[in-house]
């Protein structure tokens, strides 16, 4: 039986005074999440700045998306919000989901999707959730 539980791994960020770290998926998914991790800084979230990179630009050398080249920042969604600007920051369909067993994915193992790091002065760390 094919793997329906997402896979989570815990990706660690540096303050907003420092490097911006790349998000790649590790493996071929169909639905992608990411949102700060909750079980860091006693739970209080920082929220992430970073940006959108080109999924089709080099595994190697990730470049910022042309598209959505302006830096973003996504807050933690502490009271219900939805939207581009809070977390989770979700990659797929309309609902984050697209059909992996229809052949269409977000993308594969090793696809650049964001470079981020806290949106504040303490490091943070964020929860990287794929489905296949």
């Amino acid at each position: 039986m094919a793997q329906v539980n997402p896979k989570t791994t815990q990706v660690a960020l540096n303050s907003d005074a420092g490097n911006y770290t790349d998000i790649a998926l590790t493996m071929m998914a169909s639905k992608v999440e990411v949102q700060e991790d909750p079980s860091l800084n006693s739970g209080t979230p920082q929220g992430l700045q970073g940006y959108y990179l080109d999924p089709d630009s080099p595994q190697a050398a990730p470049t910022v998306d042309a598209a959505i080249p302006a830096k973003q920042v996504w807050l933690a969604n502490s009271q219900g919000q939805v939207g581009r600007a809070y977390q989770p920051i979700i990659f797929g369909g309309a609902d984050g989901r697209v059909h992996g067993g229809e052949g269409n994915y977000v993308g594969a193992k090793g696809t650049p999707l964001l470079r981020l790091r806290s949106n504040s002065g303490t490091a943070t760390g964020i929860l990287l959730v794929e489905w296949p």
